[in-house]
């Protein structure tokens, strides 16, 4: 199979910003998203406006929007407008919020309104006319159908997304037997809909780190670390093939997690002896080579597509690194 590769980008410098979409671009990255965090990035349809701008050949949209702090209409309307700066590479990346939602006193959505919200941007978009929380919604200028992905991370979420996504971004760990879990999952939902794996379009979220050794690499993503572990856990261990020894700790760390304090918290994982184990269990850490042996034998246990989100702002030299030393090797 061949290797590809996805990013979102955070940051708050749009020259910097531009120059690692169009490097990102030339190297070959398949997808390019734009996260969602008004509290602490640049406005996320605005840099997805920027990125289909600059780019030629990659995916552009949003990784990821929700149902809380933006309406199905609006939400259709913005990324049709992406599709009209970059026809046929738009995507529509959705969830039931992080970061987005805890920094505005909100909760996350739940599944059934992200179930709404997906099938309300797709009428809106294939018929114009749409229901939203009993009222109507119109959207008169933009019929088209634009791919719809969820990025879940527990059983529930992938039974829904294997249902109704186009493309699955699987936040859920890398080891061959999460791997494995997680298509489980996914193709469970896929059947209830006459749907299979070979339907969706998946993608395995990790978090990537280049450095002298890996011990080094990691300690560079421990707050990345973090973050994903708070994604993933925040609704409870069930089903998330976690060791039993490890759930106190995990538990802890997303009731101590700072949502204002997204991919900053370098120390959280370390004080609850976590970080081996998430590294372990997330992360592509290591040399260049020994990132590109990491990634080839994730391609030997079905997981070819790999995405990563990171914040450009704390790992500067990250996208030239990825487009110079490792992506031209992947598929050698």
């Amino acid at each position: 199979m061949t290797i590809e590769l996805g990013v979102a980008l955070v940051s708050t410098d749009i020259s910097k910003y531009i120059e690692q979409v169009r490097a990102l671009d030339r190297a070959g990255i398949g997808m390019i998203g734009c996260g969602d965090s008004q509290a602490l990035y640049h406005e996320q349809f605005i840099r997805c406006a920027l990125a289909a701008e600059h780019s030629q050949q990659a995916r552009v949209g949003t990784w990821i929007t929700n149902p809380r702090t933006r309406h199905p209409a609006v939400t259709a309307s913005a990324i049709a407008t992406i599709d009209d700066i970059a026809p046929k590479r738009t995507f529509l990346g959705v969830g039931t919020g992080d970061s987005t939602v805890y920094n505005v006193g909100m909760k996350p959505a739940s599944l059934n309104t992200l179930s709404d919200f997906v099938q309300t941007i797709r009428e809106l978009h294939i018929n114009g006319k749409s229901q939203w929380q009993n009222g109507e919604c119109y959207l008169t200028w933009a019929k088209r159908k634009i791919p719809i992905g969820m990025a879940p991370s527990g059983p529930k979420g992938f039974r829904l997304a294997g249902q109704i996504a186009d493309i699955v971004w699987v936040c859920f760990g890398i080891e061959q037997d999460q791997i494995r879990l997680a298509k489980e999952y996914i193709a469970e939902g896929a059947a209830i809909a006459g749907r299979s794996l070979d339907d969706i379009d998946l993608w395995w979220m990790i978090q990537l780190s280049i450095g002298d050794s890996r011990e080094e690499a990691i300690q560079k993503i421990k707050a990345n670390l973090a973050t994903s572990g708070h994604i993933i856990f925040r609704y409870g261990l069930e089903g998330k093939n976690v060791p039993a020894s490890l759930h106190k700790p995990i538990e802890q760390l997303t009731r101590d997690y700072k949502s204002i304090e997204h991919f900053k918290s370098d120390n959280l994982t370390d004080n609850l002896g976590l970080t081996e184990y998430l590294a372990n269990r997330l992360a592509v850490a290591g040399t260049t080579n020994e990132i590109i042996d990491q990634i080839k034998k994730l391609d030997t246990l079905g997981a070819n597509k790999l995405f990563f989100y990171t914040d450009t702002n704390r790992h500067k030299n990250l996208v030239p690194q990825l487009t110079m030393d490792i992506m031209p090797h992947l598929n050698d």
